[in-house]
């Protein structure tokens, strides 16, 4: 044999030994399991002084969103309107929330879902559709909020962006 040349056996030994190393590091490191939805990176940003509490949810099949915002206006706020929709333009039409949502400054509600009372629909480019879609799927839009100042009476009107996963 020439010098610098492995033997099938010497060959055989080191890929043996990688693999106990590999199996080893396996199975010595913690597993946890992982939920895809746990990956996604939700996003929730408004113009103005709102924002989400937590990641909203976007429910499959029907497109409920439920949704808690903080507020950090200065002042008492009630909601009135809000339209969750994945069209690029301005909706025509405010629709009234079935209950109002009152929200003092620095503190967060439910607008849609949890205790509200309310119920939003996410709609699709047409402003009125419901999106068909499977678990885990993105769905990307625009949120639009009127709010009044109860000090004040004033008249507010708020839009953002929202990217969240079916579920």
């Amino acid at each position: 044999m020439i010098r610098g040349q492995a033997s099938n056996r010497e060959i055989g030994l080191a890929s043996a030994i990688m693999i106990v190393l590999v199996l080893y590091l396996y199975f010595s490191m913690p597993h946890t399991p992982v939920n895809p939805l746990q990956i996604f990176n939700w996003t929730c940003s408004f113009r103005g002084n709102l924002s989400c509490h937590q990641a909203p949810v976007l429910r499959l099949g029907d497109s409920r969103l439920e949704i808690s915002l903080t507020q950090n206006t200065g002042s008492l706020i009630n909601i009135t309107s809000f339209v969750c929709t994945s069209r690029n333009e301005i909706p025509g039409v405010m629709p009234r929330l079935n209950n109002s949502v009152l929200i003092p400054n620095g503190e967060q509600a439910y607008v849609s879902g949890g205790n509200s009372g309310n119920t939003i629909i996410c709609t699709g480019q047409d402003g009125r559709s419901i999106p068909s879609a499977s678990s885990g799927d993105v769905y990307s839009g625009n949120i639009y909020i009127m709010y009044t100042e109860v000090k004040t009476g004033t008249v507010k009107f708020v839009n953002g962006t929202i990217v969240m996963a079916y579920s």
